[in-house]
């Protein structure tokens, strides 16, 4: 029930307040006539808040129940939503969606990482996958697609805000637990006499290894590289000649794919090690951005699907599963909040980097070609990190081990 809440949640949590970016996007360019940089500044800061909520979040999810810390975000970014739906300026549309934003970073990915890292000690990348899996269902982003089409994208917003409200807290309040009694106890029975610690580094140690500075680069390759071209895919496709709602309805196929693509990747990592499979996901990644300048012709964009629908969300079930095999669970939480706040800062720099070439080039060629290239530099750094010489002991506690922990 924890992994079914999670999955559940995430769908209309992230697929319709953060993958829904997109679709909105052309819509606002069309109703307000802004330039494609102003307009990135609203999906930009929407990530730019999420990123800012990330340690803050982490911290709490570290000393509170992780329901109370989602529930709380899931509320807040009801809250956005509906204020969005009611925005007439600029300056009101974007403290609208930083205040979606915020709730997003408290109550997505970051928590349900957490609570899954604890919950499942055994295929935890498979885990992750399968649950973070929820984030990239396409399912709102064509329903969103449809709303705009038909009412307007103040009806869009106000669309995805209801589910939230009904299904998504009542969810998170009764079922989510940061970690089962039983496993919590299973894992701290062999850690230490005092029972009082999980095995793992202190955030002041953990900082100061390689494999968190790797991780760093390879988060913030990942934001720049994924959020420069995801949050103008609509735009560009509808500058190859595709209608709004083709373009909307390849934005939702290759969000199910990586659905799909997640969990396999997940499920690599726990064969090949999660950084050997987050270090080929990024090369994927990046091979995707050269196989879309292409996408004219629909052979080749199905191509595209295929590739980053395999690829493009791996990031998000890998980067968890490596932060745990290197780092540890000690101060999870904490870590991977900080890392969610490096790759929502190239998230929201990644919107606002490829409109404003786009406006300076008239083309979204070179712009995504050095997305592109990001990526390549995000591989390098997950293929390099590896668990700190200084972990003598296993940084990972499996039931039925009788192994020391750190």
């Amino acid at each position: 029930m924890v992994a079914v809440s999670l999955f559940i949640s995430l769908f209309f949590l992230w697929g319709g307040g953060y993958n829904t970016a997109p679709i909105f996007l052309p819509a606002l360019l069309k109703a307000f006539g802004w330039s494609h940089g102003r307009v990135s500044w609203i999906t930009g800061g929407l990530s730019l808040a999420i990123g800012v909520s990330a340690p803050i979040a982490g911290w709490l999810l570290d000393r509170v129940e992780a329901r109370f810390v989602m529930g709380a975000g899931a509320i807040l970014a009801v809250l956005g939503l509906l204020s969005a739906s009611r925005s007439n300026s600029f300056e009101s549309l974007l403290l609208s969606v930083l205040l979606l934003g915020f709730g997003l970073g408290a109550s997505t990915w970051l928590a349900a990482s957490t609570v899954i890292a604890n919950w499942f000690p055994d295929r935890r990348g498979f885990a992750l996958g399968i649950v973070t899996a929820g984030m990239e269902a396409g399912g709102m982003t064509f329903i969103v697609g449809s709303v705009i089409a038909a009412y307007g994208w103040r009806a869009g917003y106000f669309t995805v805000a209801i589910p939230e409200l009904l299904i998504v807290v009542p969810l998170l309040v009764v079922f989510i637990r940061t970690r089962g009694r039983r496993k919590f106890r299973a894992n701290l029975r062999l850690i230490s006499r005092s029972q009082s610690v999980l095995p793992g580094f202190e955030v002041r140690e953990a900082v100061r290894t390689r494999a968190f500075r790797m991780l760093v680069v390879a988060q913030l390759a990942y934001g720049l590289a994924v959020g420069g071209t995801f949050h103008h895919l609509v735009a560009f496709l509808e500058g190859l000649g595709y209608n709004l709602h083709s373009a909307t309805l390849v934005v939702s196929i290759v969000l199910g794919l990586a659905a799909v693509g997640k969990a396999a990747m997940g499920a690599l990592g726990d064969r090949i090690g999660g950084k050997n499979a987050l270090a080929l996901g990024f090369v994927m990644i990046a091979a995707g951005v050269f196989i879309l300048l292409d996408a004219s012709h629909v052979s080749i964009l199905a191509l595209w699907l295929v590739v980053v629908g395999i690829a493009g969300a791996a990031p998000v079930a890998l980067v968890p599963m490596v932060t745990a095999e290197t780092l540890g669970l000690r101060r999870f939480g904490t870590l991977f909040g900080w890392l969610g706040t490096v790759v929502t800062i190239g998230l929201f720099l990644g919107p606002l980097l490829v409109g404003w070439l786009t406006d300076l080039t008239g083309s979204y060629e070179q712009p995504f070609e050095l997305c592109a290239l990001i990526a390549l530099v995000g591989s390098a750094a997950a293929f390099i990190c590896k668990v700190p010489a200084s972990a003598t002991a296993p940084l990972l506690v499996q039931e039925g081990s009788s192994s020391a922990a750190v």
